[in-house]
């Protein structure tokens, strides 16, 4: 009897009794290659859509493309098939193919599990190669860290899957004033206060003594590159402004006119959260050949402050 329930656990199930929508990781398979593979199914209007994503490495350098998916729900099955190009870091000319198959889902234990086979047709006549193998999926409970949602936060197009809710802003309403004096807002309305930011509290995270005339600063992503944006204010003076954090270094350069045995206060504040909060980062300084590490986070209630001092002959 256990075995019997082994097997029937395996068998693919009915499709329209489950929740598919969300992101699929895994891989495709042929028989020279296996290639990360990711597909995120969204549930549009009486019909489901999404984004496929692709990764060709290269000399070490992860080569990502995403497309839109066009996506169709059998009893089953589900059938995909890609769409256009909407992302890619190439380093070289894109071939000009589409991927098309259909998947089963299977589940076991807590795992739902989409696999199936895939083949390619050419979209270029002077290149016929055609491809087939296998795709192995898995949906992740964390699809905000996974590649798909990262990259496509980058590029705005991260609200456009249906499992991913924007925050809405509260409204901010007034009590009603039913004396209301002269010239002043009549009962009812909605009054719209312009808020001033919240103060943060300002950590200090490290003391940096330095002897050059200027500094370099690179800040990079410290995690998952999920969205985090920063600005960078040195001595009350905005150097930074809402500069996005990635695996590419953001590089600024600042003079150091303290004197001796003076400093320089440099904040780094966080103006979004990402994906994953907090927000986290990577500052580098370099000093002439003296190089610094500097990992610092916050929200928006705290920043993070280096000190900057000029090297004296007592330190």
């Amino acid at each position: 009897m256990r075995i019997l329930l082994t097997i029937f656990s395996l068998l693919p199930l009915c499709l329209s009794s489950q929740d598919i929508t969300g992101v699929w990781t895994g891989y495709i398979k042929t028989p020279g290659s296996q290639l990360e593979y990711e597909l995120a199914i969204s549930a549009g209007y009486k019909k489901l859509n999404g984004y496929s994503l692709i990764i060709y490495p290269k000399d070490g350098v992860e080569n990502i493309g995403i497309k839109t998916a066009k996506i169709k729900q059998g009893k089953k099955e589900i059938f995909f098939e890609d769409g256009e190009l909407v992302y890619d870091n190439f380093t070289t000319q894109p071939r000009r193919t589409k991927m098309f198959g259909n998947l089963s889902l299977v589940i076991k234990d807590t795992l739902m599990i989409l696999q199936g086979g895939f083949g390619t047709r050419s979209l270029d006549f002077r290149d016929t190669r055609t491809y087939f193998g296998e795709v192995y999926l898995q949906k992740t409970s964390r699809p905000l860290s996974t590649k798909m949602l990262v990259t496509m936060d980058e590029i705005n197009l991260v609200h456009n899957l249906s499992f991913i809710r924007a925050k809405k802003k509260k409204e901010v309403r007034q009590p009603v004033n039913n004396n209301p004096k002269p010239g002043k807002t009549e009962p009812g309305s909605v009054i719209k206060p312009v808020l001033k930011p919240p103060e943060r509290k300002i950590q200090t995270i490290s003391e940096i003594f330095f002897t050059g005339d200027s500094l370099s600063l690179s800040v990079y992503d410290n995690g998952t590159i999920d969205g985090d944006t920063i600005s960078m204010v040195l001595d009350g003076k905005m150097i930074v402004e809402k500069v996005k954090l990635t695996t590419r270094a953001f590089t600024t350069t600042i003079p150091t006119t303290a004197r001796q045995g003076d400093s320089l206060v440099l904040i780094m504040h966080a103006e979004s959260l990402g994906l994953i909060p907090p927000n986290t980062g990577l500052l580098v300084i370099q000093d002439g050949a003296a190089r610094y590490e500097i990992r610092f986070e916050g929200d928006l209630q705290r920043s993070s402050a280096v000190i900057l001092r000029r090297k004296t002959s007592k330190n």
